[in-house]
């Protein structure tokens, strides 16, 4: 968006008085007030506000799902388009430098496990508040699912390098190639003050069903780490997926490995899920690119048993599901018919979501992720935020968990 598209843009906006689109925004940004500063062509004053709620908007912009949250509650929307609030929030930060000016608050050293969005984040407003932070990162690379979960396609290095590079010049040390036990992470609290856990979703949840174990059955974290890791940083061997490839579910997880797959000299991609597209959970934005680049959707369709010739990958036998009454997640919830149909295929990506990768002697919930008080674990002085905590859910909301952390470790005065 350039600066006349962007101007034009905002001077769409109809500066409402209770504005819906600051509180379809999970950090509350004060939307109305940065799109008020660029009519006014002052982008360093629409950075400061949008920058009191979010720290990581120069992903967010172009991440986020907008439709489901400022954008989805733009007034506009009754009648006319809605004001592209992503692509305005973008456009100030690729054209304002990042601007954080330490102000010493606090002395405290503070261990971060990980360099995912809830880590970047906590460092942030740590570092900002005078705190001396040291991050952990088990990988070669900074971001965490940001670097080896989302495609350069959606994501470019560049944004996270900017962060990477800023959080340095702040002063925030980033040890590489680090992995610790629970053990260890837990040893931390002798050399740092507090401790901070934004460690993700490592694994791949499993269907269960019969020979998913195949060396042709991909879990889709997995498949996305080894093909971003080629594409973005040039490290290791392109995977190639041959023939006609299967990716089992509609989150943003499986339209980013649809598209890869086509990446990966995959002929034909088809993406399987049980429910129909108004269910699907990946932006409606991302699945019409999938489309747009040849991607193919079966709805309704449920995988119960991979088809294996001589141990080889023939196919996926599916019921065909038929929707009934609305479930917990809000969605309508899929019955089988009893009816059944073979899809030939020479690969499989499973994307049905994400589990914790490590475990815990910190105590869990039922689901497996860190059970907290907000974002307080069960041993003192260590703190959890983003997907381990939350579940697989937005950067954004992972950011906010980083965010609430910061300030918790900040105001205990230890």
């Amino acid at each position: 968006m350039d600066e006349f598209n962007a101007f034009i843009e905002a001077k769409r906006c109809l500066s409402c008085k209770e504005p819906r689109c600051q509180q379809g925004c999970p950090t509350e940004i004060k939307i109305r007030d940065f799109i008020k500063k660029i009519k006014e062509n002052n982008l360093e004053e629409a950075s400061k506000i949008i920058r009191q709620n979010s720290s990581l908007s120069t992903i967010c912009s172009v991440v986020c799902p907008h439709e489901k949250q400022c954008i989805g509650h733009c007034i506009l929307n009754v009648k006319k388009a809605p004001i592209n609030i992503g692509k305005l929030e973008k456009y100030v930060f690729d054209n304002v430098p990042f601007k954080d000016e330490i102000t010493k608050i606090t002395n405290k050293r503070v261990a971060i496990i990980g360099s995912g969005p809830a880590s970047i984040a906590c460092a942030l407003e740590l570092v900002i508040k005078g705190a001396e932070v040291t991050i952990f990162e088990k990988e070669p690379f900074f971001g965490g699912v940001l670097s080896y979960g989302i495609p350069d396609f959606r994501l470019s290095t560049e944004r996270i390098n900017r962060l990477e590079n800023h959080l340095k010049n702040l002063g925030v040390k980033i040890i590489y190639n680090k992995m610790l036990n629970e053990d260890q992470i837990i040893d931390l609290k002798k050399d740092y003050d507090d401790v901070f856990l934004g460690i993700g979703l490592a694994k791949g949840k499993k269907m269960n069903i019969l020979n998913e174990n195949n060396e042709k059955v991909y879990d889709a974290l997995n498949f996305l780490k080894t093909a971003n890791y080629f594409f973005r940083y040039q490290k290791g061997n392109k995977p190639i997926l041959k023939g006609k490839t299967i990716v089992v579910g509609a989150g943003n997880v499986a339209i980013d490995a649809s598209r890869m797959a086509l990446r990966c000299e995959s002929e034909e991609v088809v993406i399987v899920y049980r429910r129909s597209l108004e269910e699907a959970p990946a932006n409606k934005s991302e699945i019409k690119e999938a489309e747009q680049e040849g991607v193919k959707f079966k709805f309704l369709t449920n995988p119960t048993e991979i088809i294996l010739e001589n141990g080889i990958v023939k196919g996926v036998k599916c019921e065909i599901m038929k929707l009934f009454e609305k479930d917990e997640s809000g969605r309508s919830k899929p019955i089988g018919t009893g009816n059944y149909q073979i899809i030939d295929c020479d690969n499989i990506i499973m994307a049905i979501g994400q589990i914790p990768g490590l475990e815990f002697k910190l105590i869990k919930n039922n689901q497996g992720y860190l059970d907290c008080d907000e974002v307080k674990t069960s041993i003192e002085h260590i703190y959890a935020g983003g997907d381990i905590v939350l579940g697989a859910k937005t950067v954004v909301l992972a950011q906010k968990t980083g965010r609430i952390a910061a300030n918790y470790i900040i105001s205990d005065k230890k």
